[in-house]
């Protein structure tokens, strides 16, 4: 079903290993959800009509081409081969930029004077050897390196002015919350020489936010889908794009970006032919909203059970998966059959009590394995990101709160009321169905009425957005609500088919 195709060797100066495993990662976790990956390089490029879903990493016109006929009949093509042409274009892609509202490093004329020097870099294609771009420190300087490019016979060339600041490499996946930056000048990772010119990073504060929903919005109106690039951060914390790319190798952050890939994959996929995601208020006529809450609103998505496995791996816990997973079970089922979560628990005292429960039922099984020295690390690793991610969705609600009421539908321990106060979230929902509370726990489709019933209005008024296929979308269907599948990385391996969901996602921003 799917076909990956991979970037000939010369679009991949220093990085052909590099490009080779991000797309070796992404086909690896597509398998996980199911998917069939055949694989080609671009210059075999062939079109199959059983092939409906191209992974693309080309730059050849000739690649290009064919991928634009294959997105005429029919097929989902990421990236888009248009966004790929225009990324060839240097100078038209800074102007799409700009319109987009990013800040842009602009064109110097012929006779401007920067001060702080010049970069000079072929417009056309992109850059195959360091000599493709070259910073010059005065105007002899820039005349000498635009004569070099001439004399190779590139004549069509950009000079912009050096712009002082951090020199900060971003990564992205556009329409999901994975986005990561990275200073080259702390981890010492260069493609070329050139990028050693804005010197040690001083590590100006910068709203990172900020960046990545600009960054992601340009992205979105472009048509790339997987995109990375640099800009620079001067003292007063601007950022000025220098550089936009259409699928970098991501190998500072490979694995997490896979899963992000991944699921941008499925999304296009699962939402192919199903009504676009309007503005909520004329959707169907919905006029509420009913959330869930545990990997909704808190983990971007993730299953939790996901979530608290990514902790172990980043903290490097001594454990294998299928040991984990025993005992991310064994922990559910203990808080399940027993009132030990308390009303007044915080989220993080909660969190302490299922890991401390885990890694208890792991060092009954390993020799030598110490619960105790891997509590602390864990918890403080997941209530960081339980912390991010619960910002970036509070900052959604609170935009869509100012429109239509909204309730919140859960299945947790009691305490979900303390957790939302100390998630600062307890003034936005109109109610809060906890399954603890009322005696009723998804997937019954009754705890969805319940909802519904908090809003005062009819099950058609009311779009329900949820994380579980199984848990939140096929029982709030059931009840008569509009449903949004909020795609993330889940427990098993495979997907379900999600026919039932009326809209896919893989970030609460797309509800904006």
């Amino acid at each position: 079903m799917i076909l990956a195709i991979s970037r000939a060797m010369k679009y991949s100066p220093n990085c052909v290993a590099k490009d080779a495993a991000i797309l070796n990662c992404l086909c690896k976790e597509l398998m996980h959800y199911g998917y069939d990956i055949d694989s080609t390089d671009e210059t075999s490029l062939r079109l199959n009509a059983k092939k409906r879903v191209y992974i693309s990493m080309a730059r050849t016109d000739e690649a290009l081409d064919l991928l634009n006929l294959a997105s005429e009949r029919g097929a989902i093509v990421m990236n888009d081969p248009h966004a790929v042409v225009l990324c060839k274009n240097r100078r038209l892609l800074m102007e799409r930029l700009k319109l987009a509202g990013l800040c842009v490093a602009e064109e110097c004329d012929d006779n401007e004077t920067a001060a702080n020097g010049y970069w000079i870099k072929k417009n056309r294609g992109y850059s195959e050897q360091e000599n493709d771009v070259s910073y010059a420190r005065n105007d002899e300087e820039r005349i000498m390196a635009v004569e070099q490019l001439k004399k190779r016979g590139i004549t069509d060339v950009t000079v912009t002015p050096h712009v002082v600041g951090d020199l900060v490499k971003f990564y992205g996946v556009a329409g999901t919350d994975f986005f990561r930056t990275f200073y080259p000048g702390d981890d010492h990772q260069y493609k070329f020489a050139q990028e050693k010119v804005n010197g040690r990073p001083q590590h100006f504060p910068f709203d990172k936010d900020a960046l990545q929903r600009n960054i992601d919005a340009a992205a979105r109106q472009i048509g790339l889908d997987f995109y990375g690039g640099d800009v620079v951060i001067d003292k007063q914390g601007k950022a000025t794009v220098i550089d936009f790319n259409d699928w970098p190798s991501f190998s500072r952050c490979r694995e997490e970006a896979a899963r992000a890939m991944a699921l941008a994959v499925v999304r296009r996929i699962k939402q192919k032919g199903k009504m676009p995601l309007l503005p909520l208020g004329s959707h169907a006529g919905v006029r509420a909203i009913i959330f869930d809450y545990g990997g909704t609103l808190d983990t971007g998505g993730t299953h939790w059970g996901k979530q608290l496995w990514h902790a172990y791996q980043r903290q490097q816990v001594p454990v294998d998966e299928q040991l984990f997973r025993e005992a991310y079970v064994h922990a559910e089922r203990t808080l399940g059959k027993n009132p030990i979560i308390k009303p007044d628990f915080t989220f993080r005292k909660t969190l302490e009590t299922k890991v401390d429960i885990e890694l208890k039922y792991i060092e009954e099984r390993v020799e030598g394995f110490c619960a105790k020295q891997w509590l602390k690390p864990i918890v403080d690793d997941l209530y960081a990101e339980t912390l991010s991610h619960t910002r970036r969705s509070r900052e959604v609600l609170e935009l869509l709160a100012q429109k239509m009421p909204m309730v919140l539908v859960s299945n947790f321990y009691g305490n979900v009321a303390t957790v939302l106060k100390e998630m600062n979230l307890d003034h936005i929902f109109k109610q809060v169905i906890e399954s603890a509370v009322v005696g009723v726990r998804k997937p019954d489709p009754r705890i969805f009425t319940l909802g519904v019933e908090a809003l005062e209005l009819k099950p058609e008024e009311v779009v329900v957005v949820g994380d579980s296929y199984d848990k939140d979308i096929l029982p709030a269907k059931a009840a008569g609500c509009h449903t949004v599948w909020f795609v993330g990385e889940g427990w098993n391996d495979g997907l379900p088919d999600g026919d039932e969901a009326d809209v896919v996602i893989t970030s609460l921003r797309e509800l904006e």
